[in-house]
């Protein structure tokens, strides 16, 4: 009874590199889940601080204007997350439009008086609690916020699209 020649395989180098790659690549995953993306959480907890946005509504009813009282509390309308309250009272002017002329050419005009149809171009602001990250202005740490950005906001009485005109921190 002859026996076969059992030949015992050893771990070259390769073998070696391809271990430890493996072995970095965990640990560089396990390391990146625990620090997170902005790394904050080796240096401790983010803190949230008092900011206001300023904002402005283009071409509303005028009696839309009753919906932002101080104190109104408005949520993103896509995720339904609290963003803010209105701080203060709102300034409204008429509602502006551009219309051709018969030259051709654009006329600013403002919206004609009409009851409670006038329309209305409104500006306001909200106390919100945020960040400022590298990367921006971060409502509750979340969802980014920068003037010139376009958000549906809804209260408990109004859904409106609001464009920031302004992000300042409360001092």
């Amino acid at each position: 009874t002859s026996q076969p020649n059992k030949t015992k395989k050893k771990l070259n180098a390769i073998d070696y590199f391809i271990l430890v790659a493996v072995v970095l690549c965990i640990a560089g995953a396990a390391l990146r889940t625990f620090i997170g993306s902005e790394g904050n959480s080796l240096s401790g907890a983010v803190t949230m601080e008092k900011y206001v946005i300023s904002f402005k509504v283009e071409n509303i009813r005028n009696s839309s204007t009753e919906y932002f009282a101080p104190g109104e509390k408005f949520y993103i309308d896509s995720t339904g997350q609290y963003v803010g309250e209105i701080t203060g009272a709102v300034s409204v002017t008429p509602a502006v439009f551009l219309f051709e002329d018969a030259g051709g050419k654009y006329v600013q005009a403002y919206a004609p008086e009409n009851g409670d149809a006038t329309r209305i171009d409104m500006t306001g602001t909200l106390a919100v609690s945020g960040y400022m990250s590298e990367n921006g202005f971060l409502v509750d740490g979340t969802t980014s916020l920068a003037p010139g950005k376009k958000i549906t906001l809804r209260s408990s009485s109004i859904r409106v699209e609001v464009t920031v005109t302004d992000i300042a921190k409360v001092s």
